[in-house]
């Protein structure tokens, strides 16, 4: 999922257009994508399929050895500068490629035959099971990389330069725009190092960049089209050995260029954070596969260190009279891309550190934008591509990560001084895991920021729908709700049982206790009293709720280890022999994903999942369909699958003595009825939407001082959402949290209430940005990696004075709203013939390219490079011909790249009026340095970080 960037949109100037431009794009999509993949693929490609289905474009592409790709288009709110990007599902080969919604039309077509070059790419490697090329050949300078191969980066850049080869000559267009393509191919060739740029005069420097532009034109060969290579042999050369009209195209591309470079130097960099980039030795190479796990161990080991020390000086300073201030961060996982060095993270190291299962559940494939947002390279923890990213390179990730800075092992709330001002009260825990009994304080500075991942599990019976109530929790505020409106209206003993619910909620009452008290109470008719239709029902399932929950903690207390949460299997607090049969209801990924652990743990088990039908974005991950392959088949399956509505848990005395389990369920493919019974059950039913367990006391504080709590959605500049923030006014003071990770696609339902549709928008936002094609979901790894690096640089600017760095919004801004494709889509299916240019013309159902509507000043074409990415070597051809050398000097030219798109605003050099060419600073001036990236920066006040051998004892916090 890397993107693409290019100089004025990194500046914020791209057009600003209506929602409506989205249909727009996703319609030219539509009408361009075979001319477009015939110039890219070439002969390899057969035929273009297209089609829409529940408002989204996509295309089925056949390719010439009978295989098949699903590509998805949508026009999308993207970051800033970033042009597209493409999603690579090489599991279930569906590819979802996301073009800026700010994107000018006319350059869609460019701008898709990158992104088709690039998925084609990958494809063909993952189809080998082959490492990614990990350095761009395609790159000016002359250095070139010691594989020589195209990377998945160049084979985007290949793309380009073959759909503009087409265009160039192609006769349906103009020949003012058959001038524009091959002006835009020849202004590539400079910072695609195809071209040497140095005076010839500079003889030794003029012959080096030669040489390697030679060598470049041999590895890119067997992949550009007859039409590129043609223009390659008459435009890769010194400018002056250019034609006329070529050459000044040219020089007014790299005058523009060079303009444009001043203007985007003079506002990029201040605001980029620098990322560190874990999983990575001492000498900045990732770890091999086979340390990862003794690696695991002692980044482990080196975070218990960092955590002691940091203990002891906040002991220090608090036996000292001081009150410590910081800035606090409770919670890790994949948020930890954002983390701040300068905060004190409290963090259980849970979920991933305790996960006992294979690993992630996306492949390399799928997570390769870890390389971009978290620095990581998801490739060199896997042997194949295809392949899940190993627990153990999370776990070294995370821990890299975690010990940037201070960091506390263990869990933190949040607390009301008695002054008013914010605490976080700290618990912290030893390697056993076992939490201090005595509470470390600390007094937070600025607005603390939570991101304790997933919510809690919901138990089984909960009543679903617009009128559902979801949690013990909520059905308890509801009534208590209702109370208050009773103590208002002077109903005798409604304050009083509003008390003595409260009570019971904090004081850990069993829902039984609970329900009881309210069946037994004279005001239970009152409850229900004068209430409308829609309200009444809500009421009468907080009971509901409370007896399903009363139900299932009977469940629990007699059948003790057997009645488990999700959560629990996931976070490794059970033991998988503790019944040979297990029920587990819940068909979604964490039903599957607890299967998987206990099928794995404990091979004499067996495992029926019950639930709705599985949502169609399992059979787009990895994990899924090995479990049906392995655990579904074969002389004796140990997994079934059945549908069922899953209601209130149901137990029975087996003849053991033992309480076990049983649910009826259905065999969709048979209609078979059958009674699943179990000595084990896991209720993974999905999530609830409460406040995260490090805000529950704060938010009892402020309203029993009668205080409010107010929400807000979180967006940066770019309309990508970076989390939820809370308000909690009290006492005339206001105090702001954040919350964001997995935990931020929660809302909670006492804040945003259901009926207000924010989780409903939230939730189709979600989908929308990642379809479940991409194998991947908004609250997952990589996307909340991606999330939370957005994050860190929105408040970094925000703390730099930008007042829009961080928007504060009701809901989801417009532009994540689907636009309506209802219309019927205008695409045909094509038989492209072998010829790329040919086909678009001569084939009588080719698609036609779309109607270029932009103004030259509204105009600009996609950039000459991207963010460096994991990739793929490519065969060599059999003949590597080479241009003819030149024999004519060049003027040396000047700078014309710029640097990696980034903030900043600023209006940047108009193109020269007259001169054709001269708008090409757009395009291809983007530097950006090949290779890997550096190992992380070492805190001094930190023990020194492990290398190969077990870390030594270092300097204190306080040395």
């Amino acid at each position: 999922m890397d993107g693409w960037t290019d100089p004025r949109a990194a500046m914020g100037t791209l057009p600003q257009y209506p929602h409506a431009h989205q249909d727009e794009l996703v319609s030219a999509a539509g009408r361009g994508m075979a001319p477009v993949a015939a110039a890219v693929l070439g002969d390899g490609l057969v035929s273009v399929d297209a089609d829409r289905t529940d408002g989204r474009q996509f295309f089925v592409l056949t390719d010439s050895r009978g295989g098949t790709a699903t590509v998805w288009v949508d026009a999308v709110p993207l970051v800033r500068g970033t042009l597209a990007d493409t999603a690579t599902n090489t599991t279930s080969q569906h590819y979802v490629i996301r073009v800026s919604d700010r994107l000018p039309t006319r350059m869609l077509h460019r701008v898709l035959a990158r992104e088709l070059g690039e998925l084609m790419a990958v494809r063909e490697r993952a189809a080998e099971g082959l490492a990614p090329v990990r350095e761009d050949s395609l790159r000016e300078g002359t250095e070139l990389p010691s594989e020589q191969a195209l990377s998945v980066a160049d084979r985007g850049r290949v793309g380009e330069l073959n759909w503009l080869a087409a265009r160039s000559s192609a006769p349906d267009v103009s020949p003012e725009q058959q001038a524009q393509a091959r002006a835009e191919f020849s202004a590539l060739l400079d910072p695609y190092g195809m071209r040497p740029t140095a005076a010839m005069s500079d003889e030794e420097a003029f012959r080096a960049q030669e040489r390697a532009a030679r060598a470049r034109y041999r590895v890119a060969f067997g992949s550009l089209s007859t039409e590129a290579v043609g223009l390659l042999d008459t435009l890769a050369h010194p400018i002056e050995a250019l034609p006329p009209a070529d050459a000044t195209a040219l020089r007014a591309a790299r005058d523009a260029a060079v303009r444009a470079e001043r203007q985007v130097e003079a506002f990029i960099g201040r605001r980029e954070i620098t990322m560190p980039m874990p999983g990575y030795d001492q000498n900045g190479l990732p770890l091999p596969r086979d340390q990862l796990e003794p690696a695991a161990e002692r980044w482990a080991q080196y975070r218990e260190q960092v955590s002691e020390r940091t203990v002891g000086a906040l002991e220090g300073q608090l036996a000292a009279g001081q009150f410590p201030l910081r800035k606090v961060v409770i919670g890790g996982g994949a948020s930890l891309t954002g983390r701040d060095p300068e905060a004190l993270l409290v963090d259980a190291a849970g979920r991933w550190h305790l996960d006992p299962g294979n690993g992630i559940v996306q492949s390399a494939d799928q997570d390769r934008d870890l390389a971009q947002w978290m620095g990581v390279d998801p490739y060199a923890a896997v042997e194949d591509p295809r392949h899940r990213v190993s627990i153990h390179a999370v776990r070294v990730w995370e821990d890299q990560l975690a010990t940037q800075g201070d960091v506390v092992n263990g869990r933190a709330r949040l607390r009301l001084g008695l002054g008013g001002e914010l605490l976080a009260e700290i618990r912290p825990s030893g390697p056993d895991g076992q939490e201090s009994d005595t509470p470390l304080w600390v007094a937070c500075d600025g607005t603390p920021s939570i991101a304790t991942g997933l919510t809690p599990d919901a138990v089984p019976g909960m009543p679903r729908g617009a009128t559902g109530v979801e949690s013990r929790s909520e059905a308890v505020r509801l009534i208590g709700d209702r109370l208050r409106e009773l103590e208002g209206q002077a109903v005798p003993g409604a304050r009083e049982l509003r008390a003595w619910l409260t009570l019971a909620e904090r004081g850990g009452a069993d829902a039984r206790t609970v329900l009881g008290a309210l069946e037994s109470s004279a005001l239970k008719d009152a409850l229900m009293d004068g209430l409308d239709e829609e309200t009444g029902a809500r009421m009468d399932n907080c009971f509901t709720a409370l007896d399903s929950t009363g139900k299932w903690e009977t469940a629990r207390e007699a059948a003790p280890g057997r009645a488990l949460l999700g959560d629990e299997v996931a976070e490794n607090r059970f033991d998988p022999r503790a019944a040979q049969h297990w029920i587990i209801a819940g068909s979604g990924g964490t039903g599957v994903a607890n299967a998987e652990i206990i099928l794995r743990e404990n091979p004499d088990a067996y495992v029926t999942i019950i639930g709705n039908a599985p949502p169609d974005a399992l059979r787009h991950q990895v994990q899924y369909p090995e479990m049906l392959e392995r655990y579904t088949t074969g002389e004796n399956p140990r997994l079934t699958i059945g549908r069922t509505e899953v209601g209130a848990v149901e137990t029975y005395q087996h003849e053991n003595g033992e309480t076990w389990f049983q649910a009826d369920y259905v065999i969709e493919a048979t209609g078979e009825r059958r009674t699943a019974r179990a000595g084990g059950y896991v209720c993974s039913l999905g999530r609830t939407n409460p406040l995260p367990p490090a805000l529950q006391v704060l938010a009892d504080e402020v309203r029993d001082r009668g205080g409010e709590i107010s929400g807000d959605l979180q967006f940066d500049r770019d309309d990508q959402y970076i989390g939820y923030g809370l308000t909690f006014a009290v006492d005339g003071r206001e105090h702001r949290v954040d919350v964001d990770g997995a935990a931020s696609w929660q809302l909670p339902r006492e804040i945003f209430a259901p009926k207000t549709g924010v989780q409903a928008a939230l939730n189709e936002m979600g989908q929308r940005g990642l379809p479940s094609e991409t194998g991947n979901a908004a609250p997952g790894f990589s996307p909340i990696a991606r999330q939370s690096a957005l994050r860190a640089r929105a408040v970094a600017e925000a703390a730099a004075g930008d007042p829009d760095a961080v928007r504060r919004l009701p809901t989801v801004p417009e532009r994540w709203q689907r636009p309506d494709l209802t219309r019927p889509s205008t695409v045909a299916s094509t038989a492209p013939a072998p010829a790329p240019v040919a086909m678009a013309a001569a084939a009588p159902t080719a698609v036609t390219p779309a109607v270029e509507t932009e103004t030259e000043t509204e105009t600009a074409a996609a950039p000459g490079t991207q963010a460096d990415t994991p990739a793929e070597p490519t065969a060599q051809p059999t003949a590597q011909p080479t241009p003819e050398p030149t024999a004519q000097p060049a003027p040396e030219a000047s700078a014309q790249h710029a640097p990696e798109a980034s903030a900043g605003r600023g209006a940047p050099a108009a193109p020269a009026p007259g001169i054709s060419g001269s708008h090409l600073w757009q395009m291809g001036v983007h530097r950006g340095g090949a290779g890997r990236p550096n190992a992380p920066d070492r805190q001094e006040q930190q023990p020194p970080p492990p290398g190969h051998e077990p870390p030594e004892p270092g300097v204190g916090l306080d040395d």
